[in-house]
């Protein structure tokens, strides 16, 4: 998981993800693919979670 210094370069490459008309992703191989919709929700999810973590917001996705 990247960790982003900053909100603004978090929010940044997670719109980039939601803009992106084509996502390629590696399998164990090596070789590419056209990112599916749960690897998309997973890139998106790790970026939301950095944010969350950076406003010290972490409560929203850790469970009690």
């Amino acid at each position: 998981m990247t960790e982003f210094e900053n909100v603004k370069d978090a929010l940044q490459e997670a719109i980039e993800i939601v803009d992106a008309k084509e996502i390629r992703t590696k399998t164990g191989t090596g070789e590419s693919h056209l990112a599916t919709a749960e690897e998309k929700q997973s890139l998106i999810q790790e970026r939301l979670y950095n944010i969350a973590d950076l406003l010290g917001m972490s409560d929203l996705y850790l469970d009690d």
